[in-house]
């Protein structure tokens, strides 16, 4: 008899944590689904955002810059991408992309979700997020197609206030093959 009412006590303490789970679930989709405003100087301000590369700064790109193709220290390659963003939250999702239009192909995707460090500006919310990989894996310099050809570099960025902005830039990817070792 004792063992029952321990079986029947495990069952009702069962649905307990069941339904406090679902209770408190509950709670956390609804918060989710709400983004929270810019607040302070950076809310009634219109959002921007400036594409870039660089590793150690920011380095601004315009339409039909050439663009220089890693390669990396284990053996892939990757262009690096940079973004300025004016009037948003300090963290973010970056949905970093490179298209390569002319043959309809996607040929880098990667998302970062990051904390963004502040700059020094005229604008009271600026910040960066320098030196984001698009990693292109090993490439051969003879036939990767989209070489010193035009690719677009894609920045779609939303910040945790739900503010959404992106910006494109044509560029030109180039490589410096690099000598390896005979084979021995």
């Amino acid at each position: 008899m004792f063992y029952w009412f321990l079986v029947g006590l495990s069952i009702v303490n069962g649905c307990v944590k069941v339904t406090a789970m679902s209770e408190s679930s509950d709670t956390a989709e609804a918060s989710v689904s709400e983004p929270s405003p810019v607040t302070g100087a950076c809310g009634p301000n219109d959002p921007e955002i400036d594409v870039g590369t660089g590793e150690d700064g920011f380095e601004a790109l315009d339409e039909g810059d050439s663009i220089e193709v890693i390669h990396g220290a284990q053996d892939g390659h990757h262009i690096l991408g940079s973004v300025l963003l004016y009037n948003t939250d300090e963290i973010a999702t970056i949905h970093y992309w490179i298209e390569f239009p002319s043959e309809n192909q996607v040929v880098s995707d990667q998302v970062y979700r990051v904390q963004l460090k502040p700059i020094e500006s005229d604008e009271p919310c600026a910040y960066e997020a320098i030196g984001m990989f698009a990693y292109l894996g090993r490439i051969d310099p003879e036939t990767a197609s989209f070489l010193d050809q035009e690719v677009t570099l894609h920045m779609d960025v939303e910040d945790i206030g739900g503010r959404a902005l992106s910006q494109s830039v044509s560029v030109i990817p180039f490589l410096i093959p690099v000598e390896r070792d005979p084979e021995r």
